[in-house]
């Protein structure tokens, strides 16, 4: 059990105020909150080069606007992420604000497991927002699936869910899979559920 509030607590990365707080638009993760800058975490310099990394990977193709947001691997140190990642919108020019937050932690070929550890972490949070409308959804594309709990306010949603990618798709694109806890504004939300 101690194990477990470990994690959670290194998962949310919380400030004090947000715990209190009713809406959860102030949840950190790798001390990073929506609506920041990501010039306060890194260079220009290392941003454009972080975004020169992922534009051939075409990871969102199945979207109709597939392009909107840019996503950026943020440098971290060592805590429970295996890697975490911001989106930004995709205009000119750029003012580098950040609408989602994503930390990953790997469960390669142990969907199971994964799910069991999504549904512990979606029980404690429900508990900590417990007037918040939740849903449980499962998602099917051309890269594989990913198994959704969603938490949402008026301004944000957090998603915590387990992906399953298809094996062919993940190691042709070096890609891990697992659990995933997310947070996005509105706009980010609803441009990442309008597929082809």
């Amino acid at each position: 059990m101690k194990k477990l509030l470990l994690l959670l607590l290194s998962l949310f990365f919380l400030n004090p105020s947000s715990v209190l707080a009713v809406h959860f638009a102030n949840f950190e993760v790798v001390d990073i909150s929506l609506g920041d800058s990501l010039l306060d975490f890194m260079s220009e310099d290392e941003i454009l080069d972080g975004i020169e990394k992922h534009k051939d990977l075409n990871r969102y193709s199945y979207l109709n606007e597939p392009n909107k947001f840019l996503e950026i691997i943020v440098p971290r140190e060592k805590n429970i992420y295996d890697e975490a990642s911001v989106f930004i919108k995709n205009t000119i020019p750029n003012n580098y604000t950040i609408y989602a937050i994503r930390g990953y932690k790997d469960y390669i070929e142990d969907f199971d497991a994964c799910i069991k550890q999504r549904d512990t972490i979606a029980k404690i949070i429900t508990g900590m927002f417990t007037d918040l409308k939740t849903a449980k959804s499962i998602e099917e594309n051309n890269q594989g699936i990913n198994d959704y709990f969603t938490l949402n306010d008026l301004n944000a949603t957090i998603d915590i869910y387990c992906q399953d990618l298809k094996e062919t798709y993940r190691l042709k694109n070096g890609f891990s899979e697992g659990l995933v806890f997310a947070i996005h504004n509105e706009e980010f939300r609803i441009w990442r559920l309008d597929s082809k």
